[in-house]
């Protein structure tokens, strides 16, 4: 990989309020191009692909030999494609949901949304939803026309903020390790973050609940990843492993423009989130309950109770 980059797809420059927004520790190969209106977020690596217009890509993406349309959003932790293998295609509007994995040699269809977690091996037809590991066809999208997704207002937000990724910790808590924060960061003392974890949501984004609000006693583990854009609210003692993924937002998948819909987390105390665990809210995590390692949780988990997630481990 090289350093980072910040390269157009080729033809006349763009003006500066459409260049694409490349965060810090983002990796684009030579042969990669981005394009205008794209947003790529910290810790991605893109290889030997293309990126059209008005492309998101969300935290530590991984996406080799891909071709990814207008319009598509990439969450965080998502693998698209191998190094040396077959070329994927991603079309327009397609959404891929945190921490899914998309083999090589994949045709995923326009308007096409991969659930969470979940293992494509195979084609996607268009405006189909498909979850599971490996993914299979749920149902098929019913859509109003309203456009294809537009990043240029929150883009336009993040690079007018001066404090982007760099918030203060609060009083009484500390970090172990250099850390991604651009989180209203809130709650008791003695909260500890692990080294590089990334924690992201504020009031003045989509949601004026946007941030994350710890007890006395939190735990959160190395290079996990946060993002709290409608908020997560974490009782006291409670644990979050190394590398899980907090997701407190979704999309309205009844509209063409996948806007962002609200998904508040409530982490009750005493929770254990095991490591690698993916949660995406909606959701309420019951006093004392616990997530298993690798788990992919959608939904409520009731206090004292253990998951292991709607399937298993993600492979490697």
């Amino acid at each position: 990989m090289s350093a980072v980059r910040d390269r157009c797809l080729p033809g006349a420059p763009p003006p500066a309020a459409a260049e694409p927004l490349i965060e810090t520790a983002v990796e684009i190969t030579a042969n990669a191009a981005v394009g205008t209106g794209s947003w790529i977020r910290h810790g991605s690596a893109i290889g030997d692909s293309t990126i059209e217009q008005g492309v998101f890509v969300g935290f530590r993406a991984r996406i080799h030999g891909a071709t990814v349309a207008t319009g598509c959003q990439i969450a965080s932790l998502t693998r698209i494609g191998r190094p040396g293998g077959a070329a994927v295609r991603i079309g327009r509007a397609a959404w891929i949901g945190a921490r899914a994995v998309v083999e090589p040699g994949v045709h995923i269809g326009a308007g096409a949304v991969v659930g969470a977690g979940a293992h494509v091996t195979a084609d996607v037809p268009d405006d189909a939803l498909v979850i599971g590991r490996p993914a299979r066809v749920l149902r098929r999208r019913e859509v109003t026309e309203d456009g294809l997704p537009d990043f240029g207002r929150i883009i336009a937000a993040v690079r007018a903020r001066h404090d982007s990724n760099s918030r203060p910790l609060p009083k009484g808590w500390r970090a172990d390790g250099p850390c991604v924060l651009d989180a209203d960061l809130s709650g008791g003392v003695d909260v500890v973050l692990g080294t590089a974890v990334i924690a992201m949501g504020r009031a003045d984004g989509p949601s004026p609940a946007g941030g994350i609000r710890a007890a006395s006693g939190v735990r959160i583990g190395d290079r996990a990843v946060l993002e709290a854009s409608s908020g997560i609210d974490i009782g006291a003692d409670a644990t979050i492993g190394a590398r899980a993924l907090v997701v407190s937002s979704g999309h309205d998948l009844s509209r063409r423009s996948l806007p962002w819909r609200s998904g508040p987390v409530r982490i009750g105390a005493g929770v254990r989130v095991g490591d690698g665990a993916t949660v995406v809210g909606p959701a309420s995590l019951g006093d004392g309950a616990v997530v298993a390692p690798g788990a992919v949780v959608i939904g409520d988990v009731p206090a004292g109770h253990t998951t292991s997630g709607v399937f298993e481990r993600n492979p490697s």
